[in-house]
């Protein structure tokens, strides 16, 4: 006795049926006399096919109850294959017939549900990235090198001005190229060459639509390996970025005015101001000699006049003085040289030398680093901070200003107004014990012209402050100030140590 005859003495039918993992089902042609017609009924079945398609039993079931309701599947036909979802088990089948005699075919049922699951993910993703593309005006493209064939996604169509599924033709190089601008004609080719050489690339140019529309776009790709084709190829994106380079040209043209008109004003302000020097001056030396010869002439009346003249004529020189200071801060920027603040210090102190003895004042000074500055602006900044400090003083409390200074790491800096990220900055803090000023108002003492005290109280036209945020501005920093009513204020300062 052979193996096989052993196998099946030992095995009925019904077993090995059942030891299949396929579903296994055989249909019968019957004809049914009573309502004259051919019944096509299922005479065998295995455990697998009752697991796949949810039914206790298939025995006697005919095709179309088999196949169920909402399936639209034809007639058994052999030889081929289809697909159907039994609702009963939630699981999707392959279904194929094989003839065995002219009255009996055999059904196999494969179970495909994974497949469908990955096929129904693949498509909800193609269609997100098909609306994705279309909302943020947006395609992706490959291009062989070697074949120079090329493929894109709908978002390319729709950026050309295509319809996807209207669109007849062959997607080649010389389509992308009609749709190029004439004055960019060269960008693609050039680049094109030059990728060749790289790994990546990114270039921009603008494009005409099949509705003749000018859009400007930007292509980025990337040399990857095709492991189907078993060599590299490139792939990337374009983006359609006609919104932003309106915008970019918009904002373009706004600093171009910007600039003229702040270039415009800044020779007003220092033309108006030499010119205005000049009858100011005469103003003043006229009006000091009236008052010289005809002292006690006057009546007390006349007297206050004059007086009143000579004291606005000198506030207004001393606001031409401040202006020309900031007009010549706000258009210098250049002449930055390696500077030890040391030296700049030491020097602006000597110049407030007969103030500080007047006033009695204390300035202890810390070590200072070297910066890359302008020497000029660093003693405009200094002598405006303590001239400031010591004009600001309390009655009765002898003024004690200090300055000191410590080097930052670039993560230790922040996100403060003007810095650059990336950079070492040291920061320098000058506090004195004079009359302070309320938190809430430390933002106006910057402002040109600001004052928080009357001019009967402090003298001044409130541009100081002003020079010292233009300098630090210059120099890519930041300056803060902080108030306690009469206790004192402090200034801090951030520089960077290098501008390059």
């Amino acid at each position: 006795m052979t193996d096989l005859k052993k196998i099946f003495h030992s095995f009925g039918i019904n077993d090995l049926l059942n030891a299949s993992t396929s579903g296994l089902v055989l249909f019968k042609k019957e004809k049914n006399l009573d309502e004259q017609r051919e019944r096509i009924v299922c005479t065998v079945d295995n455990k697998s096919a009752r697991t796949l398609t949810g039914y206790g039993s298939l025995s006697g079931m005919e095709w179309s109850k088999f196949v169920g309701e909402g399936n639209e599947v034809p007639g058994p036909v052999h030889d081929t294959d289809t697909e159907v979802f039994f609702k009963r088990s939630h699981t999707w089948c392959r279904i194929s017939n094989v003839a065995v005699d002219e009255n009996h075919f055999l059904c196999t049922l494969t179970d495909i549900s994974q497949r469908k699951q990955l096929e129904s993910k693949n498509k909800f993703d193609f269609r997100l990235l098909r609306e994705a593309e279309k909302t943020m005006r947006f395609g992706s493209w490959t291009w062989d090198p070697e074949t120079g064939e090329i493929g894109w996604s709908d978002g390319v169509y729709y950026m050309l001005g295509y319809d996807v599924d209207s669109f007849q033709g062959a997607i080649t190089y010389q389509l992308l190229k009609s749709h190029l601008h004439p004055d960019d004609l060269e960008i693609v080719p050039n680049t094109v060459t030059e990728v060749l050489e790289q790994s990546t690339y990114t270039f921009e140019a603008r494009i005409i639509t099949a509705e003749k529309e000018e859009r400007y776009v930007m292509v980025r790709g990337q040399k990857v390996l095709d492991e189907t084709k078993g060599r590299a190829i490139y792939m990337g994106n374009i983006f359609d970025i006609t919104s932003l380079k309106l915008i970019q040209n918009e904002l373009e043209g706004k600093v171009l005015d910007l600039n003229k008109s702040n270039a415009d004003l800044e020779q007003f302000a220092y033309v108006a101001s030499h010119d205005l020097q000049e009858p100011l001056r005469k103003i003043v030396s006229f009006g000091e000699r009236l008052d010289s010869r005809s002292r006690g002439a006057l009546n007390e009346e006349q007297a206050l006049y004059l007086d009143r003249i000579l004291n606005a004529t000198r506030r207004m020189q001393e606001m031409i003085d401040n202006l020309l200071e900031f007009s010549r801060v706000a258009r210098t920027k250049d002449g930055f040289v390696r500077t030890d603040l040391n030296t700049i210090l030491k020097s602006v102190i000597s110049d407030l030398e007969v103030t500080i003895q007047q006033k009695n004042a204390v300035v202890k000074m810390g070590d200072l680093p070297e910066i890359d500055a302008i020497p000029s602006q660093m003693s405009q900044l200094f002598m405006n901070l303590l001239s400031n400090s010591l004009k600001f003083t309390r009655r009765e409390v002898r003024p004690i200003i200090t300055i000191k200074a410590e080097a930052l790491k670039p993560n230790e800096v922040g996100e403060q107004q003007g810095t650059l990220l990336g950079k070492s900055y040291i920061r320098i803090l000058i506090e004195d014990n004079g009359i302070g000023f309320q938190n809430d108002q430390s933002s106006r003492i910057f402002t040109l012209f600001q004052r928080l005290r009357g001019r009967s109280e402090f003298e001044g036209a409130g541009i100081g402050l002003s020079v010292c945020k233009k300098v630090i501005e210059n120099h890519q920093g930041s300056i803060e100030a902080y108030g306690i009513p009469e206790e004192g204020a402090t200034f801090t300062i951030l520089l960077p140590t290098s501008q390059s």
